[in-house]
């Protein structure tokens, strides 16, 4: 029997995927250290507190067109009307006092409203000359007039904690007139790989040696404002070595990704010199295709996710358990579950395991979007991820996918779809 959360297909003492995910993230402590990011350069990070709006948004009530502001009392009988025009109002300047007589005030888009005008005729409807504008048409009470706090209320909200600030976010701040907003410290992630095949792009293979792809893979995926990822470099296949790179990283990093030597192979020493460094391990070996040798831990102050040597499970393992690892170290919460779309392939496999095949979404007039595999699967092969925007997900209970079958979309990125502003 395996406990809670394991799985037997497929190979015994399988972790399944949402219980392993969730006890990596249960080891994530969210970080409390914050910054001020200028306006500027606060795109992609991760607010640290709500941004409340300090008075109502707008701050008055204002014009929203181009136009003439007057009275409706003043619009008598069925029109058309003629009315003396007594001033301008134009944005950024005070607006005039209004007369007490019928009278209209030419009014600009953004100029504040004076008290007791209640409508704004748009200029489309009016005829002017010689001092006097004839309205057309009334537009009725309130018209073409944004009210002061209509947008928002002094003391509202405007966003939470825990939000990636993109544009709007940072033209609320403006508005709301901050110049620095309060983010969560950028997670600090240390990238290495192990295995004495690889070499650096650029360097003469060899005859049995490989070019190490999955490093600067990674450390690109991991390139974001809200994150600092720093290269530990290609480490060789020996336990000794590889713990004493990992006792230092433990010191300086919230978050420790590795891949290669997380199997069983008899140069696979991830475990033993995790171990070795002091590390506590949490899970290994996951019911997911590809990418079954996971393996997650903490050591220290510091978090370890160590992935396959594979590229594509590697590139998939930063995205299920990296991704929401560092969402919770933000303090954020966790993603949603992939969305489901109809498959638009025919696939086969034995049952036991989620699986992701690299795929797209097809959009086709008058068709429901599909998900489209891009080249078939396979943990190795990179060139099917070229035409990919993401994964499609078969679940772990499925044995076959016809063309129109519900199946799971995973994009690349987490694209914060989760119904709140977070």
């Amino acid at each position: 029997m395996t406990s809670p959360g394991e799985c037997n297909c497929d190979g015994p003492g399988l972790l399944a995927l949402d219980q392993a995910v969730a006890r990596a993230v249960a080891l994530c402590r969210p970080v409390t250290d914050t910054d001020d990011a200028p306006l500027a350069t606060a795109a992609g990070r991760i607010s640290a507190a709500p941004l409340v709006a300090p008075e109502p948004m707008p701050r008055f009530d204002h014009a929203a067109m181009d136009g003439y502001a007057l009275r409706g009392e003043d619009l008598g009988g069925s029109g058309p009307w003629p009315l003396p025009v007594t001033g301008l109002a134009a944005a950024g300047g005070a607006a005039p006092a209004a007369n007490s007589g019928p009278h209209a005030l030419r009014i600009l888009t953004g100029a504040p409203v004076p008290a007791g005008l209640d409508r704004v005729v748009m200029q489309e409807d009016c005829t002017a000359g010689d001092g006097m504008v004839t309205i057309r048409r009334d537009p009725g009470p309130g018209a073409n007039i944004r009210r002061a706090g209509e947008d928002a209320r002094a003391g509202q909200i405007l966003f939470p904690a825990g939000r990636r600030i993109d544009a709007v976010a940072v033209a609320l701040a403006a508005i709301a007139g901050r110049p620095l907003l309060p983010v969560v410290r950028q997670i600090r992630v240390g990238v290495m790989t192990f295995g004495d095949e690889l070499v650096a792009p650029g360097a003469p293979p060899g005859p049995a040696a490989i070019h190490d792809s999955n490093r600067p893979m990674l450390l690109a995926a991991l390139a974001r404002p809200d994150v600092a990822a720093a290269d530990l470099g290609a480490l060789p296949d020996d336990q000794a070595i590889i713990t004493a790179a990992i006792t230092d990283a433990a010191g300086r990093f919230d978050l420790i990704v590795s891949t290669g030597g997380a199997s069983v192979g008899d140069r696979d020493h991830l475990k033993p010199a995790f171990l070795a460094a002091g590390g506590t391990i949490e899970g290994w070996r996951v019911a997911m295709k590809p990418g079954k040798p996971v393996m997650f831990g903490r050591i220290g102050g510091a978090v370890f996710l160590g992935l396959p040597g594979n590229p594509v499970a590697a590139l998939l393992g930063l995205r299920l358990f990296g991704t929401a690892m560092i969402r919770r170290l933000q303090g954020r919460p966790a993603e949603p579950p992939p969305v489901m779309a109809a498959a638009g392939f025919t696939h086969g496999r034995r049952a036991g395991r989620t699986e992701f095949l690299p795929a797209r979404l097809s959009c086709q007039p008058g068709r429901q979007p599909a998900v489209v595999t891009t080249g078939g699967s396979g943990a190795a092969r990179l060139v099917p991820l070229v035409a990919a925007t993401g994964f499609a997900v078969i679940p772990a209970a499925q044995d076959t996918v016809a063309p129109g079958d519900p199946v799971g979309w995973l994009p690349f990125a987490d694209t914060d779809l989760s119904g709140d502003p977070s």
